[in-house]
């Protein structure tokens, strides 16, 4: 059982850090070190049911910006000469730093697609990787910096490219607004997935004081991202929707399972099985995970999760 752990000195106070758990202690109601540990352990939940929507918005803004410019300007479209920017000036040795940024993103990918080609075929490779290899290994701050004011105008990617790479419903008509939106909601889910990806507690933002307000929080994230991705493809809305990914997100993101996760939840006893039937049907309505006991030769507990 939870509370029968030692969890001082070493769980709390080295293997997660005093200073880390300060904050969970802060905002969430607890009575006990396996209540805030719990509520430690619930954040790890929520990061790992969030991955496959941040991974999704990423893959699908870098590959519907890849396309986009492949089919314009062809597959290595961002070297220079190539990549047209509005502040060149013949002459002029120094670009504008989203331009220097994005060209030394570029050539980080294309080192670490080198590095990786390497390490497949057994020795060094020094040729040039495929278009394929490199843009994999390209950074997601790539793709928030490509959306730079710096490539709109005549003969500029933008606003060419916009309605090719996003083609779903836009918030605006204007396409100098679009893509302005469409960068700050770019970096504002980057910036969310670093603290996801790097373990960071993802429901703080200053503000947050209590576990309801973390999971509007959370939610009001979400809500971010799958706006971001309807702007791209509908179409990955709709996988994302039918495959539950979105649904397994927003359940996650809960009091409820907070409380779950505090060892708080209640079980309920199945002794029939329209009882069963009937709690099964409550969790599907509410997005919920509920625990249920079965008594036959033994007591025994399961999790019970809509799909």
């Amino acid at each position: 059982m939870p509370h029968t752990i030692q969890y001082r000195p070493w769980l709390i106070n080295e293997l997660i850090s005093s200073h880390r758990i300060a904050s969970y202690s802060k905002v969430f109601s607890t009575q006990n070190d396996a209540e805030l540990v719990g509520a430690y352990l619930w954040n790890s939940h929520v990061c790992a049911a969030l991955y496959p929507l941040l991974s999704a918005a990423e893959v699908t803004l870098r590959n519907s910006i890849d396309a986009a410019l492949t089919a314009d300007l062809g597959k290595f479209w961002w070297k220079k000469g190539t990549l047209r920017y509005k502040s060149f000036a013949p002459g002029t040795a120094q670009a504008s730093y989203p331009v220097d940024f994005l060209a030394g993103n570029f050539l980080s990918a294309f080192k670490a697609a080198q590095k990786e080609r390497s390490k497949r075929i057994g020795r060094h490779f020094n040729g040039t990787p495929d278009h394929h290899e490199i843009v994999s290994k390209t950074d997601f701050s790539t793709w928030e910096f490509i959306l730079e004011n710096e490539y709109m105008g005549d003969n500029l990617i933008w606003p060419k490219n916009l309605g090719t790479v996003f083609r779903g419903a836009w918030p605006t008509t204007a396409a100098a607004k679009m893509l302005a939106q469409c960068k700050d909601r770019v970096s504002l889910v980057r910036n969310f997935r670093n603290r996801v990806f790097h373990h960071e507690p993802a429901w703080k933002r200053f503000g947050v004081l209590n576990e309801q307000q973390a999971v509007v929080h959370l939610h009001e994230k979400i809500g971010k991202i799958i706006e971001l991705i309807s702007w791209l493809s509908p179409e990955k809305i709709d996988l994302l929707d039918k495959s539950g990914v979105i649904r397994t997100a927003c359940r996650a993101c809960s009091v409820a399972e907070i409380e779950r996760f505090k060892y708080q939840a209640k079980t309920s006893t199945i002794n029939s099985m329209s009882k069963l039937l009937k709690v099964a049907d409550a969790a599907s309505v509410s997005n919920e995970v509920v625990k249920i006991a079965i008594y036959g030769k033994r007591k025994a507990v399961y999790i019970m999760q809509p799909a």
